[in-house]
C-alpha cells in the first residue's frame, strides 16, 4: 500500500470508529464505501471487518449485561445461514459490482434508519430473517449493520440495550468472517500493513466517539450519521460508475 493510501485509511478508520463508539453501530457503513475508493473493494471489506473486530469486541464486553441474549441468539442463528451465501457473493463479484453493492446497501440503510418503523410486536422470525441478511452482508460487503439496526430500532430498544445487543452480534460475525477470510488467504501482508497503520486512527476515533456519546444530543448525532452515510454511499457509487467508464 502507498503512503497516501495508508494515511487515508487511518483517517477513514478514525471517522468510522468515532461513529461506532458514539452510536453503537456504523463502522462498516462509514469505513467500507470510503476505503473502497482508495483500495480494492475486496480489500476494503476485509480490512474494515478486521478493524471493526476491535471496537465491536470492546463494546460487546462493556455492554454484555445490557444485551438481550434471546434476540442475540436468534440473530446469530439466522447469520449462520447467511454467512456462506455472502462468502460466495464476495468471491464471485467483480470490483465494480462490489462497489455498487456497497453503495446501494448503505443508501438503503439511510432510508431504513430514517423511517422509524415500529415493529415492537413482530414475531421472532423477524430477528432470524434480519440475521440471515446480516450474515450474507457481512461476508459479501462488510456492511452488515442495516438489517440489525432496522430491527432493533423498530423494536424500540433503549440505547444501552441496543448497543449491547448489536455489538455482541457484530463481534461474533467479525471474528467468524475474519477467520474465514484468513483461511481463504484473503488477509495478506498488504492488509496487515494497512491494519497496523490504521490502529492509531482507530484508537483516536474510539476516544472521540466515547466523548461524543456523553455530550452530543442523540437526535442531532443521528442526523449527522445519516448525512455521513449518504456521503459515503454516494462516494462509493460514483467511484464504481467511474471505474466502469
Amino acid at each position: 500500500m502507498s503512503a497516501s493510501a495508508l494515511v487515508v485509511t487511518a483517517l477513514v478508520v478514525a471517522l468510522a470508529a468515532t461513529v461506532q463508539l458514539a452510536a453503537g453501530f456504523g463502522f462498516g457503513l462509514a469505513a467500507v464505501p470510503l476505503l473502497a475508493v482508495v483500495l480494492d473493494a475486496h480489500d476494503a471489506v476485509v480490512l474494515a471487518l478486521a478493524l471493526a473486530t476491535f471496537t465491536n469486541t470492546y463494546q460487546a464486553w462493556t455492554g454484555r449485561h445490557d444485551a438481550d441474549r434471546r434476540v442475540v441468539a436468534r440473530l446469530l442463528a439466522g447469520a449462520a445461514i447467511g454467512l456462506p451465501v455472502g462468502l460466495l457473493v464476495f468471491r464471485l463479484l467483480e470490483e465494480r459490482w462490489l462497489k455498487l453493492l456497497i453503495g446501494l446497501i448503505v443508501l438503503a440503510a439511510v432510508v431504513l434508519i430514517a423511517r422509524r418503523i415500529d415493529l415492537r410486536h413482530a414475531g421472532r422470525g423477524l430477528d432470524v430473517t434480519a440475521g440471515v441478511m446480516s450474515g450474507a452482508l457481512t461476508m459479501s460487503s462488510g456492511v452488515n449493520g442495516p438489517p440489525l439496526v432496522f430491527v432493533l430500532q423498530a423494536r424500540h430498544f433503549p440505547p444501552a440495550r441496543f448497543r449491547g445487543t448489536i455489538t455482541t452480534v457484530f463481534a461474533v460475525l467479525d471474528v467468524v468472517s475474519v477467520a474465514t477470510f484468513a483461511i481463504a488467504d484473503e488477509l495478506d501482508g498488504r492488509l496487515l500493513q494497512g491494519m497496523a497503520a490504521a490502529l492509531p486512527g482507530l484508537a483516536a476515533g474510539a476516544v472521540v466517539g466515547m466523548a461524543l456519546r456523553r455530550h452530543l444530543h442523540v437526535e442531532r448525532f443521528r442526523v449527522l450519521v445519516l448525512v455521513l452515510l449518504s456521503v459515503a454511499a454516494t462516494t462509493a457509487l460514483v467511484s464504481a460508475l467511474a471505474s466502469g467508464s
